[in-house]
């Protein structure tokens, strides 16, 4: 089994990775598979204003600074579902910026929010034959706009929400104000003159190439382990660390998220909708590499790979304190020890629990976040709850690393020549637990003292090149 994935982690990767680094640096003429560029971004979806959701945020997409791009919208109501009987109050509105965040957010009615809009749009309903459709008539309503950021010197981020304030003042029968479908296209102006506008968000340019080198950095990481690995495996010996297995398959994950994030990336700029499929992987994959080095560092940093006399005076101990009645020493010992600890999960050894709750929590916060609205991988997104959540629980791992690899380094057991890795490891690990937190918190401060979203915006996209 472990020579299969080696196999497959030195021939099937690394050439898949070439390949796909290829096909997205290449120009499109000379790409290895025949890709049907499509002119904006598309979505589709239904919007309900009611007396007490009368707004509706119909998308948020970034437009590259001295630049005008574009967006149309339809609106269709089938007629057996009523017809939009008072349409004077109803409106696109166009944010931008801090419009958006420090003053239409903080509004308590709609009323107030739609004085910080730059633009209002009147929505008007015509009846129209369509015959594809099941209902042969429909109300439908067609509407156009610029988004011009020509006077900008930074990415502009546009909010365009649907809207009738009128909603929340007097009361409506659903006949009178019915579901409304909608369909949205949404381009992202070209600073090259002669160019045609892209689908892609400013916000997620260069994202491919990112994630090409990153895909290529960890293959070159993986093909290591996996000779590692077949190092071992033909040792005297024959034994392998399960250590280096975890690292691999961190590094496996991390490779499959990078491979999703590039193929969603490929159907949507055939498309301009993606795959879900894809991108959900990419979560999933890249929660789990996440929670594996998590996991890694703690019990390394916790003295599993050491031996027993230099944690503590009697190497039987270890195993002796794993049927203690205290809770922190068996957390201590089970880390140390967690293939005893793994054995013991039926009885609730806390060092057990500790693996598979972070292993599960990623897991669980990865899904959490495919609720949102975004068009890339947003795991790492602080945008959002989960995103938060993760900030939160990796900061708690920190502090419980810091911890483990002090009682550990301050033993007075440890070698004198051990404790200079020690420091070394313990200013990685600590670098890695709180890198996320550290680059959320640095464009919070560029975006408070900016009073601008950055051009790299912190809140919803991609942290996620961090290492993991």
């Amino acid at each position: 089994m472990i020579l299969s994935f080696s196999n497959l982690s030195t021939l099937f990767l690394p050439t898949l990775s070439v390949f796909l680094i290829l096909s997205t640096l290449l120009p499109n003429h000379v790409r290895f598979s025949p890709i049907v560029v499509v002119e904006a971004k598309k979505s589709s979806g239904n919007a309900l204003l009611t007396g007490t959701n009368s707004e509706f945020l119909l998308t948020k997409f970034a437009i590259s600074p001295r630049t005008v791009g574009s967006f149309d919208l339809k609106l269709t109501i089938p007629t057996d579902a009523g017809m939009y009987t008072d349409e004077r109050a109803l409106r696109v509105h166009l944010f931008v910026d801090e419009g958006w965040y420090d003053k239409a957010q903080k509004a308590s009615t709609c009323r107030e929010k739609v004085k910080y809009a730059i633009k209002a749009l009147p929505v008007t309903y015509e009846l129209k034959d369509v015959s594809k459709s099941k209902n042969a008539m429909v109300w439908e309503a067609n509407i156009h706009t610029p988004l011009n950021s020509m006077q900008s010197d930074t990415t502009q981020y546009w909010y365009i929400s649907l809207d009738d304030c009128t909603l929340e003042e007097t009361y409506h029968k659903l006949k009178d104000a019915p579901s409304m479908s909608f369909q949205y296209t949404i381009q992202n102006g070209n600073i090259r003159e002669g160019y045609p506008l892209s689908h892609f968000s400013a916000d997620e340019n260069g994202m491919v190439q990112l994630h090409s080198i990153q895909l290529a950095f960890s293959s070159l990481l993986l093909m290591w382990c996996a000779y590692k690995i077949g190092c071992a495996i033909t040792s005297p010996r024959g034994q392998i660390h399960i250590a280096l297995l975890i690292v691999a398959s961190a590094l496996a994950c991390d490779i499959f998220s990078n491979i999703s994030e590039l193929i969603h990336n490929k159907v949507y700029t055939m498309n301009g909708i993606g795959s879900y499929l894809f991108d959900a992987f990419a979560s999933h994959f890249e929660a789990q590499c996440d929670a594996m080095v998590a996991v890694v560092l703690l019990l390394v940093g916790s003295g599993w790979t050491l031996p027993g006399d230099v944690i503590v005076g009697d190497a039987n101990n270890n195993m002796a304190m794993l049927g203690t009645h205290s809770m922190v020493q068996k957390l201590v010992v089970g880390l140390r020890n967690p293939g005893l600890a793994m054995q013991q999960i039926k009885s609730g050894n806390p060092a057990a629990i500790l693996v598979l709750s972070t292993l599960t929590l990623h897991a669980i916060l990865a899904q959490w976040g495919r609720i949102y609205d975004d068009d890339f991988d947003c795991y790492h997104s602080l945008e959002h709850l989960p995103g938060y959540f993760l900030q939160g629980y990796r900061l708690l791992l920190g502090v419980a690393f810091l911890a483990s690899v002090a009682s550990v380094r301050n033993s007075g057991r440890c070698p004198h020549a051990l404790k200079p890795f020690l420091t070394k490891f313990m200013l990685v690990g600590i670098s890695w637990f709180i890198s996320l937190p550290f680059v959320a918190t640095c464009f919070y401060l560029h975006t408070v003292l900016s009073e601008a979203p950055c051009a790299f915006d912190w809140r919803c996209h991609d942290t996620s090149l961090l290492p993991c």
